[in-house]
């Protein structure tokens, strides 16, 4: 019975240990999930905004695209306006072509019935004149 104190002074300081060290594992465990838990909302939070930053350059590119588009449409529209107003050009300058094309006609057509009647008034002319003597090829 002498050793009844000793046995329940070695229980009471392994009882007091092992709560000691249970208690600071249980607290140590604790802070590590709250840290853990503090990192994953701090990276849920920086991969959100991430994704919000991605989220707003692609849109952004997109709306750039499209503002792109909407010029070469634009361009495209007025190189169509452009191209009618050169189809509406060439129409005008085939019909002067015509134009020119039949006044040169009427100009041959003068012109000939000037040489044919110069040709006639010539040989009026050479009529009128009488028979000319031949060339004479050398004269000594």
């Amino acid at each position: 019975m002498e050793s009844l104190p000793l046995i329940a002074t070695a229980v009471g300081l392994v009882v007091s240990i092992s709560t000691t060290v249970l208690g600071g594992t249980k607290w140590m465990i604790v802070r590590m999930e709250e840290r853990t838990e503090r990192r994953f909302v701090e990276s849920e939070r920086r991969t959100d905004e991430r994704f919000l930053r991605t989220e707003k350059l692609i849109d952004d590119r997109f709306a750039q695209v499209d503002n792109r588009f909407a010029q070469v449409d634009n361009r495209f529209e007025q190189m169509d306006k452009k191209f009618e107003q050169m189809d509406k050009k060439f129409e005008q300058m085939h019909k002067k072509f015509e134009q020119v094309d039949q006044r040169f006609a009427q100009v041959d057509e003068q012109l000939r019935s000037v040489v044919t009647s110069v040709t006639e008034l010539k040989i009026s002319v050479a009529r009128l004149e009488g028979p000319h003597p031949p060339f004479l090829i050398a004269r000594s």
